[in-house]
């Protein structure tokens, strides 16, 4: 925009284009440094791995199940 000369310049669009995607189980994993949201992410595959070996219905809030005698 500096090289235009324009004194307000403003960004109006942002297009992304995908070229030479690959499957997702593919690629490497992203370090991140929150730790917060990779507990979050290990668990939901934990829940996902329980509910593909005992239906979806093994897993659910905790006030739907009755007290244990």
């Amino acid at each position: 925009m500096d090289a235009a000369g324009l004194q307000r310049g403003r960004l109006t669009g942002l297009t992304l284009i995908g070229e030479d995607l690959i499957d997702a189980g593919q690629v490497a994993q992203q370090i991140s440094l929150d730790t917060a949201r990779e507990a979050r992410l290990v668990a939901e595959a934990a829940v996902d791995r329980v509910r593909d070996m005992y239906g979806p219905d093994i897993i659910g809030p905790a006030a739907a199940f009755r007290d244990a005698l």
